[in-house]
């Protein structure tokens, strides 16, 4: 992150990136190992930021062969990242825009076809660059400090 956001960089500019990274350890039975960090340069402190996130998109990653996903730039309309193995697919999500959470993984689900499908997203606050949103996971869980659900919002990212 040092090495690619400039001291210059707009948190919510498209210039700014937005990263996932799962632990060593990720997908593995080792207990709390399936983690993924969220940084980025944060809208709430102007600094680097980090949330921490549980549940089971880390590990689910991990086995498709990945250990982290940093995105760059910013979509012209909203989007989903599809990640499915060696398959990895940006998929429009207009329809998604302004659903909940709870919405936006059935409705991800649903058009993937596979209610196990994992899905880490925002909902409007997100959408809205509200410096505070989160991204929110499966499994009630939360990467909710320092506004990585803005960050993720402001490249019109709705879904992973």
């Amino acid at each position: 992150m040092y090495e690619h956001i400039g001291v210059d960089v707009e948190p919510l500019g498209p210039e700014n990136i937005l990263a996932f990274g799962t632990g060593p350890l990720s997908g593995t039975p080792f207990p709390g190992c399936s983690r993924v960090d969220v940084m980025s340069r944060s809208p709430v402190t102007n600094l680097l930021g980090n949330a921490n996130i549980g549940g089971d998109w880390g590990a689910e990653l991990k086995l498709a062969g990945y250990d982290h996903v940093v995105l760059a730039g910013r979509s012209e309309q909203p989007v989903y990242l599809n990640i499915h193995n060696d398959r990895v697919e940006l998929r429009d999500a207009r329809e998604l825009w302004g659903r909940s959470t709870y919405e936006t993984r059935d409705l991800v689900r649903q058009e993937l076809g596979n209610i196990e499908t994992k899905v880490m997203c925002i909902g409007p606050a997100g959408e809205n660059r509200v410096s505070y949103g989160s991204i929110h996971g499966n499994l009630g869980n939360a990467a909710a400090r320092t506004g990585m659900g803005a960050v993720m919002g402001s490249k019109n990212l709705k879904a992973l």
